[in-house]
């Protein structure tokens, strides 16, 4: 384990809770004071609840929301009355709403934040939960945890990772991660491309075994849906659904064609809800704008252009109102989820920033997505997409073929899991 890599991990810990301590976090950002809060006395709070816990206990660990679409239809699977589901997060989004429904989800026994990476909290955490599997979502890859659990020969599981031959994995100040990623029993990747890209570093347990997002994405696309504001606001309208915004290039964009265009309304779901980017946003739109949390069932949103959805966890059920969907992130290497909006059968857009996802590529192959670097561009593709109403049906068509066809990941991930994915690497 690298001597600098723990040094600043002890560090850190140490500073957010000195600053918490002395109050100092409230110069912070709001997201990242819920996150210094929330790893205060958190491995004591862990003990407690894990008190008494007899079942077998699976852990599986994730940054935030966007990856429990990914580990939702997953759980879902492996949970049965004999095993202890422990969910664990990095983010305070992904946190703080799945604890905030976990009464609603039987299948989640317990969600935790992740304690810091240190040597000592990773040992400590791994103690408390002593579990029988360890699942880790996407690209989550904790020095520590993974030592630790690869020291104990705890089956250990990545799950849709994707590796490029740029990647940093397989660089030369890679090798600590390379060395750390003998933890993993079994590597479940997206493409051939991962596959190949592991096995130039040495790493043979790999299986292609598609996104499991298809799945969720499917699931919740088919459960039913209402909210009165939505339907009021969207009715007899055309609408453009504008999902995770999560920059200014974002906003530029999509404030830009809907300043253009006053006779189309967005939906426009911000990545973060903190009361300084709602302002902003507040004030690039020119048309008559509302938030979502503002508005009663008493509130006139007929006449407004835009509605702010200024809440979290509501996203993958509001594309259904939408007739196209911008995907924002795309303007950096966090491109979020364009599978959601794509299951209903919407064309999407997203910015150029797409070689870290298999999927934006494979729809702009096949005429569903398309990339776009401005606001000229979006709309643009509106436009063309408007004056022919034969090509929307084709994307409709098409959009569901692909969706069914990627369908059914999650099944392949459970088994690999449950069976322990053959003997344990490294």
């Amino acid at each position: 384990m690298p001597v600098a890599y723990n040094a600043v991990m002890k560090a850190a810990s140490s500073l957010m809770s000195l600053i918490v301590k002395t109050r100092l976090d409230r110069f912070f950002h709001n997201k990242m004071v819920r996150f210094m809060r929330g790893q205060q006395g958190l491995l004591e709070n862990i003990q407690n609840e894990m008190a008494g816990e007899t079942r077998e206990v699976w852990w599986i660990h994730m940054s935030s929301l966007g990856e429990w679409g990914v580990a939702r239809p997953i759980i879902h699977l492996l949970a049965n009355p004999g095993r202890c589901i422990v969910v664990t997060f990095f983010s305070p989004s992904g946190y703080e709403v799945i604890k905030a429904r976990k009464d609603k989800m039987p299948d989640v026994d317990h969600v935790f934040y992740l304690p810091f990476d240190t040597r000592k909290n990773a040992r400590a955490f791994l103690d408390i939960l002593q579990p029988q599997r360890a699942v880790f979502i996407i690209s989550e890859f904790w020095l520590n945890y993974l030592e630790e659990l690869h020291r104990r020969k705890t089956p250990t599981f990545l799950v849709s990772a994707i590796v490029h031959e740029n990647s940093y994995l397989l660089k030369w100040h890679g090798k600590p991660y390379r060395r750390a990623m003998r933890a993993f029993t079994t590597m479940m990747v997206l493409d051939e491309e991962s596959r190949r890209c592991l096995a130039s570093a040495g790493f043979t347990n790999t299986e292609v075994t598609g996104d499991p997002l298809f799945d969720n994405a499917i699931t919740v696309s088919q459960a039913p849906f209402r909210d009165t504001i939505l339907d009021r606001f969207c009715s007899g309208n055309k609408v453009v659904v504008a999902g995770s915004v999560s920059d200014d290039n974002d906003l530029k964009l999509v404030s830009e064609v809907a300043n253009e265009r006053s006779d189309l309304k967005f939906l426009v779901i911000p990545h973060e809800i903190d009361e300084l980017n709602l302002s902003k946003m507040m004030r690039a739109f020119q048309g008559s704008t509302l938030r979502y949390t503002q508005c009663t069932d008493s509130t006139d949103v007929s006449q407004a252009q835009v509605l702010i959805v200024d809440t979290m966890g509501m996203l993958s059920r509001l594309y259904r109102y939408g007739q196209w969907a911008y995907v924002g992130g795309g303007f950096t290497p966090l491109l979020h989820s364009v599978i959601e909006p794509s299951v209903y059968g919407l064309p999407v857009a997203f910015g150029p920033y797409t070689n870290r996802k298999v999927t934006p590529t494979q729809m702009s192959a096949i005429g569903i997505g398309k990339s776009v670097r401005n606001s000229k561009e979006f709309g643009d593709w509106l436009r063309e997409l408007e004056t022919h109403p034969d090509k929307m049906e084709d994307i409709k068509k098409k959009a569901h073929e692909w969706s069914m066809a990627n369908a059914n990941a999650t099944t392949r991930v459970a088994d690999i899991i449950i069976n322990g994915g053959g003997p344990h690497h490294g």
